[in-house]
């Protein structure tokens, strides 16, 4: 399998979701590559929110696609330690994730050779979440004041009023920086402490400008029908535990 394809690839792995078909993936995968690999700053991964409505007709924004880019130091990408039994379930919604990307079926000793770093994690788990506007979370925030948020340094991030900068903090993360596009969020996320850049929040509004596409509805995370191996329900399993080590 070649590396875009390939979740288990710590470095240079794109990640896609395939209940979100509303743009172009290929598109995206390549915007969030040239922003973040194009970048002065030490990235480690973009996320592009994108702009939808719920069922009951509230807006929100859910997850486009995504790029993983790792650290080049990988300490500084599990500041963490998982326990044994932990790494395994991360590993084991890996090799699903790998099936659904594939299409075909994940044997059960199906490889994962590295660890799943806790940055990498993070990333992973942001699959299955979804942000009201202006909910007071950074990329509603972003999208309904149509101004970037750039938060830089632990402290801010730990004291920040956003649960998901505060997790970030937790899992490794020293910047998150969240710039509004006319279709929806871009967020990017970094070990190291990045200071604000002109360029970048410039760069997204004209990167990302769907204008004409179909926006629609995002549709619900988990499948109800697809059973215990969906790795969506797999990785929300996680999600808990996530939320909670979080908060510890």
């Amino acid at each position: 399998m070649d590396a875009t394809a390939d979740p288990t690839k710590t470095h240079h792995h794109m990640i896609s979701s395939t209940s979100s078909q509303l743009f172009n993936q290929e598109t995206l995968q390549q915007r969030l590559q040239q922003l973040i690999e194009g970048d002065r700053g030490s990235w480690t991964y973009a996320i592009f929110w994108q702009s939808s409505y719920d069922y009951s007709g509230a807006s929100l924004l859910g997850w486009g696609d995504g790029y993983y880019k790792g650290d080049a130091d990988k300490a500084k990408s599990k500041l963490i330690t998982a326990s044994a039994a932990e790494q395994e379930h991360r590993k084991k919604v890996l090799r699903e994730l790998n099936s659904l990307i594939s299409g075909s079926a994940s044997a059960p000793d199906d490889a994962v050779d590295e660890e799943v770093t806790d940055t990498e994690w993070f990333f992973l788990v942001s699959m299955t979440q979804s942000f009201f506007v202006n909910s007071g979370g950074l990329p509603g925030q972003a999208f309904f004041s149509n101004s970037p948020v750039w938060v830089c340094g632990p402290e801010r991030l730990a004291n920040s009023g956003c649960e998901r900068a505060r997790q970030g903090h937790v899992f490794g993360l020293q910047t998150m920086v969240c710039i509004p596009s006319a279709n929806g969020v871009v967020e990017l996320g970094s070990t190291e402490v990045i200071v604000q850049n002109s360029d970048l929040m410039n760069k997204v509004p004209f990167l990302f400008n769907f204008n004409g596409m179909e926006m629609g509805s995002c549709p619900p995370v988990q499948n109800p029908d697809q059973g215990e191996n969906d790795p969506s329900s797999l990785i929300n399993d996680l999600s808990s535990s996530f939320l909670l080590k979080s908060r510890i």
